[in-house]
């Protein structure tokens, strides 16, 4: 644990079917951003693909094309007139896709990896997304996604799950920071069963169990990478710089990109289930942040129950302490549902 304490910096303070791909973009979705001292446009090349630029750099871009993923994302990612903190389709681990959601198991269907065609055992469709932006620069993306086994015929297999998602964009601050406030209602449409690759201690348990949900994968361009939690009297060190965690209300890895620092913090709101849980990755070429609500184990799901997940995302300048994240964390939990 020495070495990896080293490394790491923690304190004890510390439904239905898919539709048609559509290009359509209409022309009331699309607004001028007005007196902005950060020059922002918006750049929409389709319903599907969208993202706030500032001069010639990409601030964000959101990607919901079936054909280019298994699941929607954001790359790149990074503060207004920085570099991108985010990297999607890694070698070592292609289905990463920058800044995503993504289960691991339902029912035993593996939604998760893919294979070397891009398609996963389980299958995630999902509607064409609903955009509002806005001339402050901020956003709103809504979607109805679903979730069903990959079917062999052309006939679709059943829908087992219904989500509905909500992603709110803060207007970039005048330092070129922002934040993603994730809102995702999950409905089960049979009985469902969430589980993940088990952890250490459990039958069959590797080093690299427990991940599913929310994540950020960063690029390999992040340099003297540090990961801060508000809490760590429950790390554990799984070996090869992987820890799992719980009972931190918020997490952020940060580092250098050509000389400046950044970081990208990660809140779950403290009204979720298995709120304070993590699985974290900090390995060369692999810096990797996931709220895990699969890490203690799995989470069943009657047919009509439903499961709500919010999550916010600070993308910044500079390197967040302890002190830092912690406040994001206690001025995030006191914000009602959106």
């Amino acid at each position: 644990m020495k070495n990896l304490l080293l490394t790491f910096v923690m304190t004890a303070v510390v439904g239905g079917i898919l539709f048609g791909i559509d290009n359509h973009v209409n022309a009331e979705d699309v607004v001028e951003i007005k007196n902005s001292a950060l020059a922002l446009r918006w750049e929409v090349k389709s319903d599907r693909q969208f993202a706030l630029i500032s001069g010639g750099k990409t601030v964000w871009r959101f990607h919901a094309e079936p054909s280019e993923s298994a699941k929607p994302y954001f790359d790149p990612l990074g503060v207004v007139g920085g570099e991108s903190l985010t990297m999607p389709k890694p070698a070592d681990h292609p289905w990463h896709l920058a800044h995503w959601f993504s289960w691991k198991y339902i029912n035993g269907v593996n939604y998760w990896e893919t294979d070397k065609n891009g398609l996963s055992q389980g299958e995630t469709f999902w509607e064409t997304p609903k955009k509002e932006l806005r001339s402050d620069g901020g956003a709103k993306i809504t979607m109805n996604l679903g979730y069903r086994p990959r079917s062999k015929n052309e006939e679709p297999s059943a829908t087992l799950l219904k989500e509905e998602r909500g992603i709110i964009l803060s207007a970039p601050a005048p330092d070129g920071s922002y934040m993603l406030d994730w809102t995702q209602v999950f409905t089960a449409e049979e009985d469902v069963t969430l589980d993940r690759t088990p952890i250490p201690g459990e039958k069959g348990g590797v080093g690299y169990g427990g991940y599913a949900g929310l994540a950020v994968r960063f690029s390999n361009e992040l340099k003297d990478v540090k990961t801060v939690l508000t809490h760590s009297e429950n790390v554990r060190d799984r070996g090869s710089f992987r820890i799992d965690a719980r009972g931190a209300n918020g997490a952020e890895q940060n580092g250098v990109v050509r000389g400046k620092e950044y970081g990208i913090a990660i809140l779950p709101h403290p009204d979720m289930p298995r709120s304070g849980d993590w699985y974290v990755v900090q390995q060369k070429d692999f810096t990797y942040l996931n709220p895990a609500i699969l890490l203690r184990g799995v989470y069943p799901l009657k047919k009509g129950e439903t499961l709500t997940l919010r999550h916010r995302v600070h993308v910044h300048n500079g390197r967040w302490d302890v002190e830092t994240l912690k406040k994001a964390a206690a001025d995030y939990a006191k914000q009602k549902n959106p």
